[in-house]
């Protein structure tokens, strides 16, 4: 049987303490991002069986660690202050896999082409980056990672970058739905599939797509030893093939995990240059 090969990467950042009282063997961080509408307290309750599982697999006490804020997780990553993690954001993954030493353990199934859809209405006359300059643009908080794919593509893909454009920034990504619907922006970035499809079959128009990279990853501190990374990675991609196991995924709202894979890894190095960039692949 062919091996496979997983994908560990490795990055560095300072982050959010463990509050007092609250410390864990094993410190499990969860991002979900910061534009959807899910609560801190929701993370911790949801992901609390898969701690369970985890603490039994592992023979350590495993505490999950909600972090919705994209500077606190990454600061933890940087601190290394979380054994095993659980990101959102690619750029921010990124850096924890290129820098701070971390391992890419898995992806999460139905993330691993993200992009950032430009949404339009149908009378718009905009059909590529070039027709947003000088013009506003609606876009979820800047540090997410749907508006850093919004502004590499406007940046790579017009001749004066994302020079006169203007963002205006919504909350959540269902916000920027409504800002092109009443006329607020000319387009409008979003990451979600269901609201871009939404969008089209109200008549709206996508007019343009970033390139895809993957989100939502797993990665794994430098700490955790051979085995229990091969323990670690084995629980989340078998995870679907159980009645529990699919249970506990419809609980942190997920299809299921699958392993890294070197073209994923090469859409991660994209967004950053490659002497920034340290990659490693670990044979499952």
């Amino acid at each position: 049987m062919a091996r496979q090969e997983k994908s560990a990467v490795v990055l560095r950042w300072p982050e959010i303490p463990v509050p007092p009282g609250a410390a864990h063997d094993f410190v499990f961080a969860v991002n979900e991002g910061a534009t959807y509408r899910v609560t801190n307290a929701e993370v911790q309750r949801n992901y609390a069986p898969v701690a369970d599982d985890l603490s039994n697999i592992l023979g350590r006490k495993v505490g999950i660690v909600a972090v919705s804020d994209y500077q606190e997780i990454a600061k933890g990553l940087s601190e290394a202050r979380y054994d095993l993690a659980y990101v959102h954001p690619a750029h921010v993954a990124l850096k924890g896999l290129a820098v701070d030493g971390y391992r890419l353990l898995a992806l999460t199934k139905g993330y691993t082409d993200y992009r950032a859809h430009f949404l339009v209405r149908t009378d718009s006359t905009v059909r590529t980056a070039a027709d947003l300059r000088g013009k506003k643009v609606g876009a979820p908080t800047m540090d997410s990672v749907t508006s850093v794919l919004m502004r590499t593509t406007l940046r790579e893909s017009a001749a004066n970058g994302d020079e006169g454009v203007k963002y205006l920034i919504a909350r959540y990504q269902d916000g920027i739905r409504f800002m092109v619907e009443h006329g607020l922006v000319d387009a409008g970035a979003t990451g979600s599939d269901s609201i871009a499809q939404a969008w089209t079959a109200g008549g709206g128009r996508i007019a343009f797509s970033s390139k895809p990279v993957p989100v939502k990853l797993v990665l794994a501190s430098k700490r955790v030893g051979p085995k229990d990374l091969t323990s670690l990675q084995n629980y989340f991609i078998f995870l679907e093939q159980s009645n529990q196991g699919r249970r506990i995924l419809e609980t942190i709202d997920k299809a299921g995990f699958v392993p890294p894979a070197p073209a994923t890894v090469q859409r991660l190095q994209a967004l950053v240059a490659p002497t920034e960039f340290l990659c490693k692949f670990v044979e499952r």
